[in-house]
């Protein structure tokens, strides 16, 4: 069996999370770990057991360590330089969300990509909820007919400290995207088109940037996205998935994020207010969630050469709506959601 020679890269909070997950699979090998804050990294090695060196400079382990597999948990204004130089090595990379933190930055990945001929696979773990998976299910047997709405709603106060209380874009980058690809996910894939986004900061907020935002964007087939968010807003907490909304032609589905799903279907064709039947939507058990199903499928995606559920060529579109809504907050402006040109809304 072929082993993954596997090097991860930042040591912070996230890390342990993955090497918890990694450390039960029999394939993997450790033969590094990477962080700017050697003791930072020796700390974690010895709190997970690991065998493996330390590095300070990706580039050094690179040469000595030659590892196979990159594991990406560092931040994300870090993550361009860390995958391009592995996948430059003819490594494999696993990263945190987001794909990258600009477009510029994505760009560069995919060019990487494309030269190196090897794979990059991002984490995504909210779609790996058993709820959300039924939801979809729910959609593609027609339960509600033709989807021509989706609504998010995201309100949470997270008080995080460290490198999210400075970021530009704190919301859309580090969480919405979760929502956005889980928006994707529902419509069985399909790409935004076209997005408006008005990012702010209210005055209360203990973020720098703008820590809440109201896009809307176009989807390929004609459905409408809408999302609402906010890190700073206290009270009445949404679920970490967001509370949904989703609106066909024959009934709307709700979940709250937490609960069970169900439907409200339209029953008769000819009244003022048609009168609905409440359907409850079969939820199927999963053995894993979160991080540790979107980890499992991503391994075995590598172990036979398939495509993840997560691979770049898909991941792109949804880090695409993130991009894009952060362009139109910039310019007050709709944009295409493939480049960021600005575009007259259909609607």
């Amino acid at each position: 069996m072929a082993r993954f020679k596997t090097a991860l890269v930042g040591c912070g909070q996230m890390a342990h999370t993955w090497a918890e997950l990694l450390q039960h699979e029999g394939d993997v090998e450790w033969v590094a770990l990477v962080d700017v804050d050697a003791n930072r990294a020796h700390a974690f090695r010895e709190r997970h057991r690991l065998d493996a060196p330390v590095y300070d400079d990706v580039h050094a382990m690179l040469r000595e360590a030659a590892p196979n597999v990159v594991v990406d948990t560092a931040i994300p204004e870090a993550r361009r330089a860390i995958v391009v130089a592995a996948l430059e090595r003819g490594c494999d990379v696993i990263a945190e969300k987001p794909f990258a933190p600009t477009r510029q930055d994505a760009d560069a990945i995919l060019a990487a990509l494309a030269r190196s001929g090897r794979r990059y696979l991002v984490m995504q773990n909210r779609r790996y909820e058993p709820n959300l998976r039924a939801i979809r299910r729910a959609i593609e047997s027609g339960m509600i007919g033709r989807v021509e709405q989706v609504h998010a709603d995201f309100f949470i106060g997270a008080h995080f400290g460290g490198f999210r209380d400075h970021m530009a874009h704190p919301l859309l980058l580090d969480m919405a995207i979760h929502t956005f690809d889980q928006a994707r996910f529902l419509l069985g894939g399909a790409r935004a088109e076209t997005a408006q986004c008005l990012a702010f900061n209210p005055a209360s907020s203990w973020y720098e940037g703008a820590s809440s935002a109201v896009c809307a964007f176009e989807m390929e087939g004609g459905t409408v996205f809408s999302y609402r968010g906010s890190w700073s807003a206290e009270g009445f907490r949404t679920s970490w998935e967001s509370a949904w909304r989703i609106v066909g032609s024959r009934g709307t589905i709700l979940w709250d994020g937490e609960g069970k799903p169900e439907a409200d279907i339209v029953e008769a064709e000819e009244a003022f207010l048609r009168p609905c039947r409440r359907v409850a939507i079969d939820v199927d058990a999963m053995p894993e969630v979160g991080h540790a199903a979107c980890l499992r499928e991503m391994l075995a995606a590598l172990r036979s050469g398939r495509p993840s559920e997560t691979e770049a060529a898909d991941n792109i579109e949804s880090a695409r709506m993130m991009y894009a809504a952060m362009e139109s907050a910039a310019t007050r402006a709709a944009v295409r959601v493939a480049d960021g040109s600005p575009v007259a809304l259909r609607l």
